[in-house]
């Protein structure tokens, strides 16, 4: 393989990852978990409709999510409502 190769990177909603990085990827029951609320409410806060929606992944018919992401969010979010 050759050595002087860049590595990929990747940039989804402002937030980019390294191939490299080993981040778990999240269930739409554990991100509503973390955030305290009904995965039907997170349902919602992903639809393209809102204003700023809530970043995810499509793996088939499956969502899921990188905490970084949602945590990018939640800050975009934040800022917004200031």
């Amino acid at each position: 393989m050759n050595s002087s190769r860049k590595k990929t990177v990747s940039t989804i909603s402002g937030v980019s990852a390294r191939s490299s990085e080993h981040e778990p990827i999240l269930t739409l029951e554990q991100v509503a978990e973390r955030l305290q609320m009904k995965p039907s409410t997170v349902r919602e806060l992903i639809r393209k409709r809102n204003r700023n929606p809530l970043p995810a992944l499509k793996a088939g018919k499956f969502l899921r999510f990188k905490w970084s992401m949602v945590e990018q969010w939640l800050d975009d979010s934040r800022g917004r409502a200031a």
